[in-house]
């Protein structure tokens, strides 16, 4: 019998270590599968973010190229004329408040650059650029696409606004930005290494990109316009990247009130390494603990065959302790019992068996209300209330009919006794002095929250009433004092066609001193 036991606890410990890998293949199984989603999930919200962040950049730059341009055309006059330093000034002046890699221009109709703000300023011929084309053909306001700049090769973006006086075309005003503008924008977002930040106008040419781009783009073929912004003005998807080839997660949005689209890319490579690197600090923690099991499993094996002949001993013990252990519940429950019929059996008056039943009913009623509901934080007020003074009016066997107005409060479980033995004994006290035993006589409660966690409670009969002043204040008065106390309320009597109690009392979570 004690081999074929250490046999079978043999197998058991097997069959565990066996279990134990399935189990703990099929958790590293679960949380890698349902981790690439959720990974998947958290790159789409931190791109959504971020190309949240570009849209209200990219609006703001454009409002204030805006208004800059606005600026200088009203500095340069009405007669214009060139090498004036006043409207040089008012050039100046309105780049006030834009980065700092801003530059003005105002070029003639001609050609020749009248006013500008670049320091490293060469003087060549513009009219073949966008900027300057567009609005010579009428357009108003005009932002260029990707530029390589003819003064020192740098990338830059340009806004432009055509220059009328008297209805007559006289030239351009230009600002440029250095498309490095996006570089701090996306160091601010933290989106990981090899993330992007980008501007494209809505004709898919590219406009700012950071990493930059080779050089200008057009992206009108890219499935961004062909497919996703003819459906939506904002949204994710997850590309390889026509600049780089990098494979990232993408969120774009169109810029309220300009053609411009703001996007912010994630690498998932960047993404996933971050995921499998915090797999791996998982597996480094479950691998170990996977052997450890295994060697316990092991242990006990041969611990098993090394004692199997007190295994028999153990289970006779075992067997020993569980009928003792029961034997003494059994007694415990007895005694108590016991002890209960030992009070009931007391020679004591009927008020005082009344008095001594009513408050134990009452607390009593806390318990069973909880036990019956499942419920060990808060109780539904109206049940709560119903339940102890239904106990009241069968222990005093009186013809007084109870009124509930309850509102559906919950009682807090430490606030449930106090409230249970404060209800307990004034409607105790207007069985007394209400003339209980009238068939039409009245007994209400109300309850009725103030805010939370604080409510009003009201008893009321329509007996002749009694003068708190004239009555002996016994147990009653002082238990109606203290839970008025505990439940941190105050009390007042009124005495208007028969008793009134009222009490303002916290039903919430009870504060900490």
């Amino acid at each position: 019998m004690v081999t074929k036991a250490i046999a079978g606890s043999a197998r058991a410990a097997i069959a565990f270590i066996v279990a134990t890998l399935i189990v703990y293949a099929a958790i590293v199984g679960t949380v890698i599968y349902q981790g690439i989603d959720d990974q998947h999930d958290r790159a789409e919200g931190t791109a959504t973010a971020a190309a949240k962040a570009v849209t209200i950049n990219t609006g703001w730059i454009v409002e204030v190229a805006t208004q800059a341009l606005r600026r200088m055309d009203s500095a340069l006059g009405v007669e214009v004329r060139p090498n004036l330093t006043s409207t040089l000034s008012g050039v100046r002046e309105a780049l006030e408040g834009l980065p700092a890699s801003a530059k003005a221009y105002i070029v003639a109709a001609d050609g020749r650059t009248l006013y500008t703000t670049d320091p490293d300023f060469v003087d060549i011929d513009i009219r073949d650029r966008e900027y300057f084309s567009e609005p010579a053909a009428g357009k108003h306001f005009f932002t260029s696409s990707l530029l390589i700049s003819r003064i020192d090769g740098s990338e830059i973006f340009a806004f432009s606004r055509r220059l009328e006086r008297g209805g007559v075309f006289i030239g351009v005003a230009v600002i440029s930005f250095d498309a490095d503008l996006l570089g701090e924008l996306l160091e601010s977002l933290d989106l990981g290494t090899g993330s992007t930040i980008s501007i494209l106008r809505s004709d898919g040419m590219l406009v700012a990109r950071y990493p930059p781009a080779d050089g200008p783009l057009d992206l009108a073929g890219h499935k961004l316009f062909t497919d996703l912004l003819p459906a939506s003005g904002f949204g994710s998807y997850t590309a390889r990247s026509p600049v780089d080839g990098v494979k990232r997660v993408v969120s774009y949005q169109t810029v309220p009130g300009t053609e411009m689209i703001a996007l912010a890319s994630v690498s998932t490579a960047e993404t996933m390494w971050r995921f499998w690197r915090r797999v791996w600090i998982f597996l480094l923690i479950v691998i170990p603990t996977t052997f450890a099991l295994a060697l316990c499993a092991i242990w006990i094996i041969r611990l098993l065959q090394k004692d199997g002949r007190r295994k028999q001993e153990l289970e006779t013990a075992l067997a020993t302790n569980t009928m003792l252990f029961r034997e003494i519940h059994h007694r415990v429950k007895n005694n108590m019992q016991s002890m209960q019929s030992l009070v009931r059996m007391q020679n004591l008056p009927q008020a005082i068996k009344n008095d001594i039943q009513s408050r134990f009913a009452a607390m009593s009623a806390v318990h069973e209300h909880m036990y019956n509901r499942d419920a060990y934080a808060d109780l539904d007020a109206p049940a709560f209330i119903a339940s102890i003074t239904e106990k009241l009016v069968q222990a005093y066997g009186s013809k007084a009919r109870i009124a509930l107005d309850i509102d559906p409060l919950l009682i807090h479980h430490e606030r449930a006794t106090p409230l249970a033995l404060l209800i307990n004994e004034v409607v105790t006290n207007a069985f007394k002095y209400a003339e209980r035993d009238r068939s039409d006589a009245t007994i209400s409660i109300s309850l009725k929250g103030l805010s939370e966690g604080v409510a009003r409670l009201v008893i009321a009969d329509d007996g002749p009433g009694f003068d708190p002043d004239t009555v002996t204040k016994g147990m009653g008065t002082k238990i109606i004092r203290g839970m008025v106390m505990q439940l941190g309320g105050t009390q007042d009597y009124t005495f208007e066609n028969g008793t009134m109690f009222s009490a303002e009392i916290q039903t919430g979570y009870p504060s900490v001193a």
